[in-house]
């Protein structure tokens, strides 16, 4: 078929009309091989408004004598779709733009018209996808609760918790708290068993033996109510005897060494060491009230011995060594040491009482 050279402008308004008309038709025929190629083609005629109308030959007026100019046969509709040199551009940019559209790919499906296996497997798989990614979100809506139920229950039990300490701490404020007791240890100041002479004030403590600034502590001690006493353990000294021409004593032993437990007999320094053992026990007594245990020890001598009875009942034998008055504010003979020895005080002279009397003793060793 032969192209028409001539361009555009060479062309008369029904000549371009026509070439529109056929333009209009080819790209229709093209949507419908698309739509063919796709299967979504209802075959139907073609209407007939798209068809080209029948134009009449006209000529220029200028140009009677002239026979009309052959129609190219490009023009012919009946035949293949007519090509110009100008179309040549608008071709490749349609080709290009059909190029760059996503591929249309056709269901595949088999004589009865089901989907072919592949494609249904490739489904399933997305369903299933589908599936347990709409659990996993669920699983996620649900653990979130319950972590957020359990995190509000431990808030709600802190702040519960701290509401009652502050409650706690309200009432303290209103109340008021009672200062705590303060408690002397008069040994750390003074030996034990001092108190006033009988022929001058009775059987009383004396607390102008003790430094000014602790005085009113140790007297508030002496009229406050006493505290039960502490059970004795196995080891514990319960008893004491000395059999001497000029000394004798038979009496029992109790925990501590203040003003109370003097009333009752002689008392065991607490902290001081048990009977046996490799250290410093210290026992002390009145001399001239409350029984006067302690009276004669002023005559023990070197050699005599002292007997001490623990809790388990078993006897200890001590062997006095030394005798010294030393004044009431030398503790330092209640030191612990590291022999096995025992400490016997009492005030000193008999009625006067303004010093001690100190008696050492050591462990016997060949007792069984």
């Amino acid at each position: 078929m032969r192209r028409d050279k001539r361009s555009v402008d060479e062309l008369s308004i029904e000549e371009l009309e026509r070439i529109l008309v056929i333009r209009k038709r080819e790209l229709r025929q093209e949507r419908l091989r698309r739509m063919d190629a796709q299967g979504r083609r209802l075959s139907a005629p073609l209407p007939v408004e798209d068809l080209p109308p029948e134009l009449p030959p006209q000529q220029h007026e200028s140009a009677e004598d002239v026979p009309p100019p052959e129609p190219p046969s490009s023009y012919d509709i009946t035949g293949d779709v007519p090509r110009f040199e100008d179309d040549l551009e608008f071709e490749d940019r349609r080709k290009k733009q059909e190029t760059k559209r996503a591929p249309v790919v056709p269901v595949s499906r088999d004589a009865r018209g089901r989907v072919s296996r592949p494609r249904a497997a490739w489904d399933k798989i997305l369903l299933a996808v589908e599936v347990v990614g709409v659990i996993g979100i669920i699983a996620v809506l649900v653990g979130g609760g319950y972590l957020l139920i359990i995190e509000n229950d431990r808030i709600d039990a802190l702040a519960e918790k701290s509401a009652g300490v502050q409650r706690e701490a309200e009432a303290m404020r209103i109340t008021p708290t009672p200062a705590p007791e303060l408690r002397v240890q008069l040994s750390d100041y003074v030996l034990p068993g001092g108190h006033y002479s009988p022929d001058i004030a009775g059987e009383a403590f004396n607390p102008d033996e003790l430094p000014a600034s602790i005085r009113p502590a140790a007297i508030a001690q002496l009229t406050a109510p006493q505290a039960a006493r502490a059970t004795p353990q196995s080891s514990s000294p319960v008893h004491i005897e000395i059999t001497t021409p000029r000394v004798k004593v038979n009496a029992s032993i109790y925990g501590g060494d203040d003003w109370f437990t003097l009333q009752r007999g002689v008392g065991h320094y607490l902290g001081s060491a048990s009977p046996g053992e490799n250290a410093n026990m210290v026992l002390s007594a009145h001399n001239d009230i409350y029984g006067e245990i302690f009276r004669d020890i002023q005559y023990l001598e070197p050699g005599d011995e002292v007997r001490i009875q623990a809790n388990n009942n078993r006897w200890y034998t001590y062997v006095v060594f030394e005798k010294r008055v030393v004044a009431h504010t030398e503790v330092s003979v209640m030191a612990p040491g590291n022999q096995p020895i025992v400490t016997l005080i009492t005030c000193h002279p008999y009625r006067v009482d303004d010093k001690r009397m100190v008696v050492h003793a050591r462990l016997k060793q060949d007792q069984s």
